[in-house]
């Protein structure tokens, strides 16, 4: 299928304003990997340097922990009131614990915040399930799809950037465990925040991120349409006020469901001719159905509604049949089984977001973390990290994000039209492996260790190895979704996903507490290789498993 067929009646409206609230995200997430390091040391909980990582593992897994509880109510909620509403509340829950956590000035009002972010936010199941009701089309499921990652990567950019700006962020320039160390940022403190910095030093990048949350927010509020079949006609405020401001630049909006739904339902009966009798209508089409069958199921097609009295279709009739054909009660839910390919989409999920997880917190405790040159011997006598300051590893994340964007525009959609989704993904499951295998060896390629190597080397094979992993992950991802949505019936579709996340927030919670007792154990034990070489084992276990999933669309979807 050609690039042209994929966007012919692709909704961009929409997606344009689903990308917005996407975008503000992954930026929160991303802005605290440059400086989490160092928040950590400066509240001086853990007892040793060493320990570090093994707290920034707790603080990711209350994070995971709490979503893994609350995802699948959060997309049951979606469910029951909307996508919508949820959207918004997660986007402001979000914002609110970011200004706690930027405010902490102990490690456990840090821990409570990210918490209760991860308890409050569900969105990413609601987005995907939102868009697949978007994207309903299967021509537009991989494009759709594809901005989800396409948006981290955005994130990714300016989140990191966000968080290592040193107008920003302003850690403080000594260790607490070392009175040595050199200065970290070595940027005077002249302009008219330097106060606000130095006595909550973390809070003003919170600060800016918390604000584009908000504008996210409004934009959802007033643009977006909500997707719930059930709510598709439901009065939305802040639609219509949307609409209004649209108005008054001359762009037309559709007629929506609230408006048009009133109308539909008095009009048959204001239009009804004298001779167009009460005793003409058959009282079966308006009594209540046996069994007070559905809204839907009432009103579909069949041999009786395409049949005449006098000159006007009985079709005509279908909103008085829908109004008395309603029950005063929810239709009973139908009980959602987990099929084989569900359970094998779900667990190559856990597998991949496992140690996708892992990389992208550990990495920057690894390249913080410092360089001990004296311990070093190639290849597995390794402690410590790279050394990087919080300005260098920003740079690096927002440099990869832009490749992952690049990726993501122009490389995604050969990979989906040349391999398919289930072959795309196994090419991208391959990357992972040898991407972690190889990060321990960058400790080897620093010029305190070996003169030979120039002292761009070490900050080029880096960027090398994010680039590469950020091609799996941004390939990778959007596959990931697709063959989740695709295992599952439409009527089901919330539900997946949101237990999906549910068990990769499961994943989530593990993977950072495991990891980081395995780098803390690796540090003691002068093996730090150890946590990025299972890491490795485990993304090689999980494109195995990629031999036993199916790719084919499911019936009724």
């Amino acid at each position: 299928m050609s690039l042209r067929d994929q966007l012919a009646g692709f909704p961009v409206g929409q997606m344009a304003v689903i990308s917005v609230m996407r975008f503000s995200e992954p930026l929160a997430f991303t802005s605290l990997f440059p400086y989490l390091y160092f928040m950590i040391r400066d509240f001086q909980t853990a007892p040793t340097e060493a320990d570090i990582s093994k707290y920034s593992g707790y603080m990711a897994s209350s994070f995971a922990f709490c979503q893994f509880l609350f995802a699948v109510h959060w997309g049951r909620t979606s469910d029951r009131i909307g996508r919508k509403p949820v959207l918004i509340l997660g986007l402001l829950g979000t914002s609110a614990c970011l200004l706690v956590f930027g405010f902490s000035t102990n490690y456990y009002t840090a821990f409570a915040a990210r918490a209760i972010a991860g308890a409050l936010n569900g969105n990413v199941a609601v987005l995907r399930t939102t868009i697949g009701e978007v994207c309903h089309e299967k021509r537009h499921q991989a494009l759709g799809f594809s901005t989800l990652p396409l948006l981290f990567n955005l994130g990714s950019i300016i989140g990191p950037w966000i968080g290592g700006c040193a107008y920003f962020t302003a850690p403080p320039s000594k260790s607490p465990y070392d009175r040595d160390t050199p200065d970290i940022l070595g940027v005077e403190d002249s302009d008219f925040l330097a106060p606000f910095r130095k006595e909550h030093p973390y809070a003003l990048s919170n600060i800016v991120v918390t604000s584009v949350l908000w504008i996210s927010c409004i934009i959802g509020f007033l643009f977006l349409e909500e997707t719930n079949e059930k709510f598709k006609d439901r009065r939305d405020v802040g639609i219509e006020i949307g609409d209004y401001i649209l108005s008054k630049f001359g762009v037309k909006t559709p007629p929506r469901g609230w408006k048009r739904s009133k109308t539909d339902e008095e009009s048959p009966l204001l239009n009804v001719p004298e001779r167009f009798t009460a005793g003409s209508i058959d009282s079966d089409l308006v009594k209540p159905r046996a069994g007070y069958e559905s809204p839907d199921k009432a009103s579909s097609s069949s041999e009786d509604d395409t049949e005449t009295i006098g000159s006007y279709k009985q079709t005509l009739l279908k909103p008085m049949v829908r109004r008395y054909s309603q029950s005063s009660s929810d239709p009973v839910k139908r009980e959602v089984k987990l099929t084989a390919r569900m359970c094998m989409s779900i667990a190559s999920n856990c597998i991949l977001s496992l140690h996708n997880m892992a990389y992208n917190e550990f990495l920057p405790v690894f390249l913080a973390a410092p360089l001990h040159k004296e311990v070093l011997k190639f290849p597995l006598k390794i402690e410590g990290g790279v050394g990087l300051t919080t300005s260098t590893i920003g740079t690096l994340f927002s440099s990869t994000g832009i490749m992952g964007m690049l990726i993501i525009l122009f490389i995604f959609p050969w990979i989906d039209r040349n391999l398919g989704t289930l072959q795309g993904y196994k090419f991208s499951l391959t990357i992972f492996p040898l991407v972690y295998l190889l990060v321990p060896m960058a400790v080897f390629t620093t010029r305190e260790y070996n003169a030979n190597f120039p002292t761009w080397f070490t900050v080029f094979s880096l960027y090398l190895l994010t680039s590469l992993k950020t091609l799996a992950q941004s390939t990778g991802l959007p596959q990931a979704m697709i063959l989740t949505h695709r295992s599952a019936e439409k009527s089901q579709r919330a539900y997946v996903n949101s237990l999906t996340l549910s068990m990769v927030a499961l994943g989530r919670c593990l993977g950072p507490i495991a990891f980081g007792y395995i780098m803390t154990i690796g540090d003691k034990y002068q093996i730090s290789w150890l946590s990025w070489w299972i890491m490795a084992a485990l993304a090689f276990v999980g494109f195995i498993q990629t031999y036993f999933m199916d790719d084919s669309e499911e019936p009724n979807s």
